[in-house]
């Protein structure tokens, strides 16, 4: 059983990206990063891969975190993939946060997973 749970997405995935990014921006959620890891494999002369990973986070929400649990730093800030899985179809997939922060505080966990899956909703309800 993979650890990552991928949602669908009829769209190419650099239009998946941008409305990802769009989403953030919506709600105020900062961007800390957006890595194009086939424009970086390309550049290494190793096999592309359409994939991308999105960096984000709301310093409020990582702080109750970091209060409960300070080695939770790790696992902060939020990522969610965007994957090409074919040319006009893309999927974001995003780790359930007990599965990095283990059942020791599943409130907060279950709280940081509903907010991923609801940006990867967003952006995917974006593009219909």
């Amino acid at each position: 059983m993979s650890p990552y749970e991928q949602i669908d997405v009829d769209a190419p995935a650099h239009d998946v990206v941008t409305a990802l990014r769009a989403q953030l921006r919506s709600r105020g959620i900062t961007e800390y990063a957006v890595v194009d890891h086939g424009r970086d494999m390309a550049a290494a002369g190793v096999t592309r891969h359409a994939a991308w990973t999105l960096v984000f986070g709301n310093p409020a929400a990582g702080e109750a975190l970091l209060a409960r649990e300070l080695a939770a730093a790790v696992d902060i800030p939020l990522r969610l993939a965007v994957i090409a899985t074919a040319r006009t179809r893309s999927a974001i997939v995003l780790r359930p946060m007990r599965s990095l922060i283990g059942d020791e505080h599943p409130d907060l966990a279950d709280r940081f997973t509903a907010m991923l899956r609801t940006l990867a909703d967003a952006a995917r309800n974006s593009l219909d």
